[in-house]
């Protein structure tokens, strides 16, 4: 990224329902503006808004449908685009996998505005795979994640659906990053999925990165609470999000990981400064953030061998999580926070 040092930016949920309203505070409040996701609208909660042409998946039900008659022909029609697309480079048929208004009324609002800014550069997002293939069901009750075919399936289709989003975003501002959203992560290691290796993990993650990288997108991940962070940190995942204000001490055991991720060019931290959690964003002020903050650079520099100058030209800031959940006020509140803490800290810098 040029000159991308102290930028911030959002993770993707706003509590609005307006999408050129929430659009507005985006590019009110960000240094790198992110494309809002109207929560609050079903069709566009994480685990749905993804979906639309994935194989099998029924609206009503929620759930990948494999006894389908359909089916079998879809997997067979979206697998045989999917090779047109990553073997032969038709980008034509990302057409295909892009965002409708249905299911993304913040998208299609968010490229209309932005052609007026002409940001130098644009944040997207998009539900992980290891989240999608932990979250979805099939009709039998059985999780994707357990069923080669599926997860292959899930892991392609999200390249594909990242890729559309990012080729699209690329219309607006020439550089562009995708998060991938992976909450579900914070369940890796527990017996619910102990037959899933780091390496699964690490190869659903490097399959989605490699192709984004490819086309000059910026792979990103975001995982709310706390994980086993060397898979992150080992995959090819160039920024990698964190809720640095309640979980700084559970990401800085991983030391040597981030030290070794940091020394490669063009991998960035960054952190999550300011708290989603309803009620400590309603009693927090900006002096609690910008000393938690400190204190942790300080800690950080130490832990990582790295001058504080050093991590800050790597590191980028964010709230916590999404802000989908809260009231419209909190939510602003959280943005504000956001804009006032970097120009603190780069009055500072």
């Amino acid at each position: 990224m040029k000159d991308s040092s102290l930028k911030t930016t959002h993770i993707g949920s706003l509590p609005l329902e307006d999408p050129k309203k929430s659009v507005e505070l985006v590019f009110e409040n960000l240094d790198i503006p992110a494309w809002p996701q109207l929560s609050k609208i079903k069709k566009e909660s994480m685990l749905l808004q993804f979906n639309e042409g994935l194989p099998g998946f029924n609206w009503d039900k929620e759930k990948i449908d494999t006894s389908s008659p359909k089916f079998e022909e879809d997997m067979f029609k979206f697998y045989e685009n999917y090779l047109q697309i990553v073997e032969e480079n038709n980008l034509e048929l990302l057409e295909n996998f892009g965002l409708s208004e249905e299911v993304a009324k913040g998208f299609k609002a968010f490229l209309s505005f932005g052609e007026q800014y002409k940001p130098s550069i644009v944040k997207g997002q998009i539900t992980g795979p290891f989240t999608l293939a932990t979250a979805l069901k099939i009709e039998t009750g059985e999780i994707p994640i357990f069923r080669d075919d599926l997860r292959d399936l899930i892991t392609k289709f999200i390249s594909i659906k990242a890729l559309a989003q990012g080729i699209k975003l690329k219309k607006l501002a020439p550089e562009v990053i995708i998060f991938l959203d992976e909450p579900g992560l914070a369940g890796f290691g527990s017996s619910a999925f102990i037959t899933i290796s780091k390496n699964d993990v690490i190869t659903m993650l490097n399959e989605i990165a490699t192709l984004l990288k490819k086309h000059n997108i910026i792979p990103g991940i975001h995982v709310c609470a706390n994980t086993s962070w060397d898979i992150v940190l080992e995959s090819e995942i160039d920024i990698l999000n964190f809720d640095s204000f309640n979980f700084y001490e559970k990401f800085v055991i991983y030391d040597n990981h981030i030290k070794n991720f940091l020394k490669k060019d063009n991998k960035y931290i960054a952190w999550g400064v300011i708290p989603t959690d309803k009620e400590q964003l309603e009693k927090v002020e900006l002096e609690e953030v910008l000393k938690k903050f400190k204190n942790q650079l300080k800690d950080f520099s130490v832990k990582i061998d790295f001058s504080e100058k050093e991590i800050l030209k790597k590191s980028l800031f964010t709230p916590a999580c999404g802000m989908g959940s809260l009231t419209v006020i909190l939510a602003e509140k959280g943005l504000n926070l956001l804009k006032a803490f970097k120009n603190h800290i780069a009055e500072e810098v």
